[in-house]
């Protein structure tokens, strides 16, 4: 690892694991989903539509819950920081832009993905004490893989579009809410395709099909974020 990068993602993890706000907010997310675990599983359907309604619960709840932790840590490590002049200060040292940027990123998937394994482990719970089930053999490997590795690259992929925007222009609101509407329209042609549709037909959200266009989106989306990131340079960077 680069050293530098490996310097600015320590001291990144270490100013937020040691502040109050941020043990704050795992504590509410977490109980925050827990209770929503727990509704989840007595609100359950039985037969066929229960392995459904599993998968779309471990697909969902804790990318969700991931987003809603690390937007927080967008704001602070770009925004606030942009607002507060101390990229200003950036421009005058050797490190590289895209540096600080990786090393930014890094920490803010380090501390956002606990609350994923938080989540999915209230999931395991619930389900079994409630519905007497195990959801470990219930869902399949595809779905496994679109639960821990998949699902939460989606919040970061936002978070790496979302600090390139407050990089590059003044009116970042703006360029967010264009995000959206990317989202959504992705996930509209995703939909589009058929192949949720025909999966669902053999009982199942998640199957390899899925997982593979689903790699491919995550690619492109990464590929997307780097390609800006590289483009941007400390002259570009909006004060």
């Amino acid at each position: 690892m680069n050293p530098q990068l490996k310097v600015i993602l320590l001291k990144e993890i270490k100013e937020m694991a040691g502040r109050t706000d941020y043990l704050v907010t795992i504590i509410i997310n977490s109980i925050v989903f827990i209770g929503v675990s727990f509704l989840a599983t007595v609100a359950s359907p039985n037969g066929y539509i229960q392995n459904l309604w599993i998968e779309m619960c471990f697909i969902v709840l804790p990318p969700f819950a991931m987003l809603l932790t690390c937007l927080p840590f967008v704001q602070e490590k770009f925004s606030n920081e942009k607002l507060i002049r101390n990229f200003e200060a950036l421009l005058t040292t050797p490190v590289s832009l895209k540096t600080v940027w990786a090393g930014k990123i890094a920490s803010i998937f380090f501390l956002s993905y606990s609350i994923v394994i938080i989540v999915i482990v209230t999931l395991l719970i619930t389900w079994s004490i409630l519905n007497g089930l195990n959801p470990i053999s219930i869902l399949s490997v595809p779905v496994w893989i679109v639960v821990l590795f998949i699902s939460p690259s989606l919040p970061m992929i936002y978070a790496g579009f979302a600090s390139w925007s407050i990089l590059r222009f003044t009116h970042s609101k703006l360029m967010e809410i264009l995000q959206y509407f990317a989202v959504g329209i992705s996930v509209m042609i995703f939909l589009s395709s058929g192949k949720i549709i025909r999966s669902i037909a053999t009982g199942h959200l998640v199957n390899w099909p899925i997982v593979v266009y689903s790699i491919i989106g995550i690619i492109i989306g990464i590929a997307l974020v780097l390609f800006l990131i590289r483009r941007l340079d400390k002259e570009k960077v909006t004060i």
